[in-house]
């Protein structure tokens, strides 16, 4: 290397060499490759795969969703105490949508009430609510605790296979499809003999009563009523203000409007006055002004044949 010629430094050669490769390369072809730079990673970042098969994901009806039963069942200042006896046996907390199961290591808990306890096949769950009433549930059964301090019922039965209900005091609970037991003691066992059909027994000493749409059955100790589980349920009704509930002598009729009560025997003739509405034995009619209704009891058949048939000395 002769005299007269600069000295550069080790890493010149290398920034020389990439700036002529630069100055090479057309200004077309430069904005090319800062274009692909540029898209690469956001190519890479896009490459995904679909898993989802045909058809596509359900879209919401509506949006936001309902409330759903969250508003159904508010919380309640009672507390109830769940004992889980075999599994499986869950627990939903009032106003939440998670379910918590209860194990062998945690089986009790204590929850507000408008929660929900379930109980799966072969489950048995025991309920402590205030009042030291008890209920027991077997098999495949739901339910909600109610608050009384809101005039609700003690215990609310969504579904059951079986359960026993023991009242510490005089209480009520709601039965699958909206007839209400009331009672003082116990235990009122609840089994399901078909898929609409719910069988009350009284296993207890005192007396009880259910409310089951118009009619109010009166079950006696060791006495037996079976239930059906009707599509349009199965509450009590509520009396309007303008109707009237009469006892007559083929049963228990609400009247709405001006309406004479004739009675005969076992059955009983109605006879409207003015428009008027009678709701009983599971249909509404509706009367105009002189009509007339014929309501007649069980027995009512038989001693119509009795007294339409001949004595028995008659040739």
């Amino acid at each position: 290397m002769s005299m007269t010629e600069p000295r550069t430094q080790p890493g010149m050669n290398a920034v020389h060499t990439a700036g002529r490769l630069r100055s090479a390369l057309p200004p077309r072809r430069q904005a090319s490759v800062v274009l692909l730079a540029c898209l690469v990673p956001a190519l890479l970042s896009g490459c995904f795969t679909d898993t989802q098969r045909f058809p596509g994901m359900l879209k919401p009806l509506s949006n936001p969703l309902p409330e759903g039963v969250k508003s159904t069942f508010l919380r309640g200042p009672e507390d109830a105490y769940v004992i889980r006896h075999s599994d499986p046996v869950s627990v939903r907390t009032a106003e939440t949508t998670s379910t918590v199961r209860l194990t062998y290591y945690d089986k009790r808990t204590r929850t507000p009430a408008g929660s929900w306890v379930y109980s799966g096949p072969n489950g048995h769950v025991e309920v402590l609510l205030p009042g030291n009433t008890v209920i027991t549930m077997r098999g495949p059964s739901a339910g909600v605790v109610g608050s009384e301090s809101r005039r609700e019922p003690a215990f609310t039965f969504i579904d059951v296979a079986h359960a026993t209900v023991t009242f510490g005091e005089l209480g009520i609970v709601q039965l699958p499809g909206g007839a209400l037991l009331e009672a003082y003691g116990g235990p009122f066992v609840l089994e399901l003999i078909s898929d609409d059909i719910l069988r009350v027994r009284n296993r207890s000493s005192q007396q009880g009563a259910i409310a089951y749409r118009e009619e109010l059955f009166s079950l006696s100790p060791s006495e037996v009523v079976d239930l059906a589980l009707l599509q349009v349920g199965t509450a009590p009704f509520e009396l309007d203000e303008a109707s009237r509930d009469v006892l007559t002598e083929a049963g228990r009729v609400e009247i709405r409007g001006t309406v004479d009560v004739l009675s005969s025997g076992l059955s009983a003739r109605l006879r409207a006055s003015g428009d008027s509405e009678i709701s009983g034995f599971g249909q509404t009619l509706r009367l105009d002004p002189g009509d007339e209704v014929l309501f007649e009891g069980l027995g009512s058949e038989a001693e119509r044949q009795a007294r339409n048939s001949p004595p028995s000395g008659t040739p």
